[in-house]
């Protein structure tokens, strides 16, 4: 799930995604060329019975699996001005309003969130 809110007292915008259980390795942020910001990664269980034990699930809720998520940026936004950090199963994401120089220009990055 995701929260996405605009500051007008702050100059960035953020987006807070709930990913329980993660690591900030296990998630990617990646920039496109087209002002596309790609959230994905790969949540493992870690419980016996989904590893080869004798287990067995009384109720399983819990959604395992590969994820993404794409939110779209300002134009000429740069993976510089883009931080991401994860804390306690919540990774927050921001990025300028406005891009510095607001100029347009070719890229494509990618990050780990900072834990």
């Amino acid at each position: 799930r995701l929260e996405l809110y605009d500051d007008p007292s702050s100059s960035r915008t953020t987006a807070i995604l709930e990913l329980p259980g993660m690591k900030s390795e296990e998630v990617r942020v990646h920039l496109d060329k087209d002002d596309t910001l790609l959230i994905s990664g790969e949540r493992h269980s870690r419980m016996p019975s989904d590893q080869g034990g004798d287990v067995k699930y009384l109720a399983k809720e819990i959604k395992y699996g590969r994820f993404e998520r794409v939110l779209h940026v300002p134009k000429g936004t740069m993976m510089s001005t883009i931080s991401a950090a994860m804390n306690d199963g919540l990774l927050a994401v921001s990025w300028p309003r406005v891009p510095p120089g607001a100029t347009a220009s070719s890229h494509s990055d990618s990050a780990t969130p900072q834990s």
